[in-house]
Formats: structure tokens, C-alpha cells, sequence
């Protein structure tokens, strides 16, 4: 587990935005100050907040902030989303804000919303001066507030007109800079959504007492409320991944409506840049019917017979010793799996089952281990025995069949070859006489397993691509030229060298909304580029997402730079990588399918619980936001799409 790192100061903005229907901002306000003040934050309270209130107190955390601080930024009120009235064509770019206590006095020079753009260029002025920032937005249409908002409701265009014109006039006179947006999100920042983009937030009473945010609730059941009065330091390592599973655990309980989002590293302990290591995880729960549900499936390379270690929900790393059962797939869905269990399962759901359920790491996997090839190896680690414990790899003989992977030595020194169609590349190099050669090797088979699971995945994303979901999707992949033209690449792919900029056009040609995550697959990695959507980009019918656009500036295309990866030797002078779009019926969480290079590379990330179409046949639903409930029997498929680069060295 990596070690803790203890923030210098810990600051917490706490903005309150009440109305005459939203009765519980104050009692919000004061759970969060319970939360937050006895793990050392200064809380900063602002009731009953205004336009110029909120821009202050967010330019004040920017002037106080320092390297290693934590802030801590909490909004509870309404938020807003509009969009102009269209007859046809594509939606039109939604427009995003915060509504302050004074929003009633807007004139038509003089907007008192705070829109997302400016919320976004306030939070980078934070992250700027520290990396450890974390936003909750208790409110509605809050996923996305930090960035470009998503898919929306339609309302009078005419209020769509002053809120854009009130952006562009800021973007002009200077109080917003377009020049520090971020592609997609700010990668500093982990955002805590009461809702999805364009869905509602509640807040409701709570065992008879005042009303409260659903979301604030849920946190202070899972982070803990200190008793009155005491200062003393709440010290926790669980990740935001491990909460939000458990908030939204909750949510089907006091809310099931309602979608809350966890944006950015969720990996990260609470409050903290300190990360948990998941080799692998997947939530498992057991249904009210006794049924055992794994929240992974064929997408995620599941096969019937695979076996896992059943472990608390609390447990940030896999630990033997703490481990409740073991539980063997039976059954595989598209997003899902039933699975049994060698212990009871109704003493197992009454001991865990309602505290924050399970996780469940791989023992071993049917997925079709890869072949690795071992030549000229004298190290006294058991590389060997390492890889045939893998769930991902093989040992085999080069001469007998073509391995994907070789790992060879000479002298102190180990490599690692990925081979795919004849192409060689190097994706790693170690000398054991700079570090200790037991971590050394380590890292290569753990860098091993990252590719196989990249190899694993673009075997999926070729066999998908025929699926009905995915036969009104297009993709179009190419370079940005200076002055934001596109280039499209041709027939055989997009030819790019180190600096180039692309973009990625997915649309939907569909009668249908999906939801579209795009994913780079180089040699020893998964990475998500959609991180501004990480339960998927909606798209309607006839609508686009690009790829590639300023995060603040209307329309502008930008580009994602190109880049060699930093821990792959520079030996090889260029390598492939695939663009996947996988689309999906209903939201999902799909970071389980990421992985890391290097030395912090795990065996991949938890999936999170959020949108799974909880399914499996007749037992797992589609819960939808705004009251409307799926039908049974309708479980959430996914189709992919796919595109080839190849990167040469500048």
C-alpha cells in the first residue's frame, strides 16, 4: 500500500445556497463541518451564499493554498443546466451552472449564476498551487459541473442565449482564461456528484428528523459523524472507490432514483493523495433472493469457472488472511456474473452483506493465459514460478510457440519484448544491480500481466464490433491541424509522431441513447481517455462527442498531444496502439478495464458498483434516475469500436 502522505494544512470551503423548497442546506452544512473538522479541517461556513460570496471564498483557497495542502470544496443548493430549444439536427452544447441566493437579481448585463466554465477555472487556479483537492457538488445536474456539462434538458432558448453570452463575454474580457482548460477534466481534481449530468438530486428527512441531502447523508453514514465537541484526528485509508461503492449501496435504499458519480482518481484514500491497490477487484453482493452476483462479465474477460477471493468491501488490497470465502463463476452475463460460494451464504450476507459489501479479487482465470518466453535467465528470483501464478500468463518454450511476450537477461540486466505480428518492441528494461532484484522482477511480471490484459481487451473489442449496439456507432480518428481543422486518418489507420495532437469523433447514428467510453490500449497499458465521463459519455440519437475540445471554450478543438509513454525504453523507435470505444446500453463504471505501467502497476482497478445494470437475467435491474425504473429482463449490452494509430518517435 503506498504510504500515507499527511497534508501541511487541511481547508475546507462549506457553501450553503438554500431556498424556500430546499429546507435542509443548513443541517447539510453542519454534517459536513462534523465530517470534516475532526480529520483537521478549517472549515470556512458560508449560509445563504452569494455569486460574489462563492467566487471569493474560491479565490481565497487559491491565494491560501500551498504544496501539500488538502482543500476541501462542498456546494449544497441547486444547480442548473439549460439548453436551446432545437427543431432538428444535433443537441446543441449544454450550458451548466450553480445557482447562488442572489441568482433572482440576474439582469441581462449582469449574470449571478456561477456557470462550470468559471467553477472550472477557479478549481484549476486551486489544483494549480496543490494536488490534493476534492469537490462534493449535493445538488442537482452536479456530474460534469467542473468542466464541459454533458447531455441536458431543453428550456427557453432564450435563457440559453444569456448564460452563453454572459460565457463569452468573460472568455473576452479576460475573467476566464481559455488558454488553462484541460481536454476532458482536470486531472488533479476528484469530484464527488450527487447526480449525473442532467439528472435530479434530492434531499428528504431522515428517521423523522430535518431534511437532508441524500448525498450528504449517505457520506456522513459511511465517513462517520464525531460526537459533539470532540478535535481529535480521524486517521482512514479507504479509498473514494471503496465509499462510493457504499454510497451507492445506500442510495438504493433512501433514494434509488437518484445516480450519484465519482470523478477523477477514486483510487485515492479520502482527503488524501496517498492510493489504494486493488489487484483486480470487483464488487459481489448478495441479492435479497440469496443470490451471489459478481459486477463483472464477458466485457471484463470473465469465463465460467474463474474463482475468486472473497474479501470485505473495507479491505484496499488483498489480504489472505482477511479473506471470507472463495467464490467460483457459474454463470457469465454481458456486465455480470452469479457465482457460489464455499461458505454459507446466508451467514456471509448477515455478517457483511449489509456492511458495505464485498470486494472480490482473482485466484484464477479461464480467460486464456498468454505464453510467455524466458531466455538466458540466471537471476536467483523464481521468474518462472512467478509467471505460472500469474491468472494472466504462462510459461512456454519460444521455439515451440510464438509467446507474445519475452523476458530475457544479460548480464544484470532484464528486458521485456512485446511481440505481436512480427513487431518487436520494447516495453521494458530493469537493472538488478540498482534495486532490489525480487521488486525488479516483480515489476515485469506485473508489467506482463498489464499487457496481456491490453491484448485481452482489443481481442474483445474485434469480437464485439458486430454486436447490434454497436453497428450505428461511428468512429473517426485524426490529426488537428494548427487552427483546429481536423485531418482524418485514412483506411489503414493514423500514422502520428510524438507531439502530434488528435482527436476522436464518436457519433450515434442510432434511434437509441447509449453511453460511449473511449479507451487507449498501448502494448503495456488500458488507459480511459473519457475522464470526464467515467460512466460513459451519453449520447442521443444524431448526437456527437469529440474528443479533443478545450474543456472551457465553445467549440474549440484542441487536440490530445501525443506522447512516447514514460516508463517504455526509447530503444524501439515506434509501436501500435488501439483506440476502443466501448458503448454500453446503460451506464457503467468501466475503469476496471485500466491498468498502470511501472512500478505502481497493479493487477487492475476495482469496478465500480455505479450503473451496472445491476442484472443478470431476472434478477439484477436497470435503475434509472428521475423515478423511471427499468423492466425486468432488460440487461445492459455493450458493442465496441475500434481504430489503429501508430506512434513513431519524434
Amino acid at each position: 500500500m503506498t504510504k500515507t502522505t499527511t497534508p501541511t494544512k487541511k481547508r475546507a470551503l462549506l457553501l450553503g445556497c438554500p431556498d424556500e423548497r430546499l429546507k435542509g442546506v443548513r443541517r447539510d452544512l453542519q454534517t459536513m463541518k462534523a465530517i470534516l473538522a475532526p480529520r483537521g479541517f478549517f472549515c470556512h461556513v458560508v449560509y445563504r451564499a452569494t455569486r460574489d460570496q462563492i467566487v471569493a471564498g474560491l479565490e481565497s483557497l487559491a491565494r491560501e493554498a500551498a504544496p501539500g495542502d488538502a482543500v476541501v470544496v462542498y456546494y449544497s443548493g441547486h444547480g442548473a443546466l439549460v439548453r436551446r430549444s432545437s427543431s432538428g439536427g444535433a443537441p446543441d452544447r449544454p450550458l451548466q451552472f450553480l445557482v447562488p441566493c442572489d441568482f433572482d437579481d440576474t439582469t441581462e448585463d449582469d449574470f449571478r449564476g456561477v456557470t462550470d466554465a468559471q467553477l472550472s477555472q477557479l478549481l484549476r487556479q486551486i489544483t494549480d498551487r496543490t494536488d490534493n483537492v476534492t469537490l462534493v457538488l449535493d445538488c442537482c445536474h452536479a456530474a460534469r459541473m467542473a468542466r464541459v456539462p454533458g447531455t441536458v434538458k431543453t428550456v427557453d432558448g432564450e435563457f440559453y442565449k444569456e448564460v452563453f453570452g454572459h460565457i463569452r463575454a468573460m472568455l473576452e474580457d479576460g475573467r476566464l482564461d481559455a488558454g488553462g482548460a484541460h481536454v476532458e477534466r482536470n486531472p488533479r481534481l476528484v469530484t464527488v456528484a450527487a447526480s449525473a449530468q442532467g439528472e435530479s438530486a434530492y434531499e428528504r428527512p431522515f428517521e423523522g428528523e430535518a431534511q437532508l441531502g441524500v448525498l450528504t447523508e449517505a457520506l456522513e453514514r459511511i465517513l462517520g459523524r464525531a460526537p459533539d465537541g470532540e478535535r481529535e484526528m480521524v486517521r482512514e485509508e479507504v479509498s473514494w472507490r471503496s465509499v462510493m461503492v457504499r454510497v451507492r449501496d445506500r442510495f438504493k435504499v433512501t433514494c434509488p432514483s437518484q445516480f450519484p458519480q465519482i470523478e477523477g482518481d477514486d483510487l485515492r484514500f479520502t482527503f488524501s493523495l496517498s492510493r489504494a491497490e486493488l489487484d483486480g477487484a470487483l464488487p459481489l453482493e448478495i441479492t435479497e433472493g440469496g443470490r451471489v452476483v459478481l459486477h463483472g462479465g464477458e466485457l471484463h474477460g470473465i469465463r465460467k469457472g474463474d474463482t475468486y477471493a472473497v474479501l470485505p468491501a473495507s479491505e484496499e488490497r488483498n489480504v489472505s488472511a482477511r479473506e471470507i470465502a472463495k467464490a467460483t463463476v457459474e454463470r457469465v452475463g454481458p456486465v455480470a456474473s452469479h457465482v457460489s460460494l464455499n461458505k454459507d451464504v446466508a451467514q456471509i450476507s448477515r455478517q457483511h452483506g449489509r456492511s458495505g459489501g464485498m470486494k472480490a479479487f482473482p485466484k484464477s482465470r479461464k480467460m486464456g493465459k498468454l505464453p510467455v518466453a524466458v531466455r538466458h535467465w540466471r537471476s536467483s528470483v523464481d521468474v518462472a514460478g512467478l509467471i505460472g501464478a500469474s491468472p494472466f500468463l504462462y510459461v512456454t518454450d519460444e521455439r515451440e510457440n510464438a509467446p507474445f511476450a519475452l523476458v530475457r537477461q544479460e548480464r544484470s540486466t532484464v528486458f521485456l519484448e512485446s511481440r505481436e505480428a512480427g513487431d518487436v518492441v520494447l516495453t521494458g528494461r530493469w537493472d538488478l544491480t540498482k534495486q532490489n532484484q525480487t521488486k525488479g522482477v516483480e515489476e515485469c511480471v506485473r508489467k506482463m500481466e498489464a499487457m496481456a490484459r491490453s491484448r485481452h481487451l482489443f481481442a474483445v473489442a474485434k469480437q464485439a464490433e458486430s454486436k447490434d449496439i454497436a453497428r450505428h456507432i461511428s468512429v473517426e480518428v485524426g490529426t488537428v491541424a494548427p487552427g483546429g481543422e481536423k485531418q482524418p486518418s485514412g483506411p489503414k489507420g493514423l500514422l502520428v509522431k510524438e507531439g502530434d495532437k488528435i482527436y476522436i469523433e464518436v457519433r450515434n447514428d442510432g434511434r437509441s441513447t447509449v453511453y460511449a467510453s473511449i479507451f487507449d490500449l498501448c502494448p503495456d497499458s488500458v488507459s480511459l481517455l473519457s475522464t470526464a465521463s467515467p460512466s460513459g459519455r451519453e449520447l442521443m440519437p444524431g448526437e456527437t462527442y469529440l474528443y479533443g475540445e478545450r474543456d472551457i471554450v465553445f467549440g474549440d478543438l484542441e487536440g490530445s498531444k501525443m506522447s512516447w509513454p514514460d516508463e517504455m525504453p526509447r530503444d524501439s523507435r515506434r509501436f501500435f496502439e488501439r483506440i476502443v470505444v466501448v458503448v454500453t446500453s446503460g451506464r457503467m463504471d468501466l475503469r476496471c478495464l485500466e491498468t498502470q505501467s511501472g512500478s505502481s502497476a497493479s493487477r487492475g482497478d476495482e469496478l465500480d458498483e455505479e450503473g451496472l445494470s445491476e442484472l443478470l437475467s431476472d434478477i439484477i435491474f436497470d435503475t434509472r434516475r428521475g423515478g423511471v425504473v427499468a423492466q425486468r429482463n432488460e440487461p445492459v449490452q455493450f458493442g465496441m469500436r475500434w481504430a489503429s494509430i501508430e506512434l513513431t518517435q519524434a
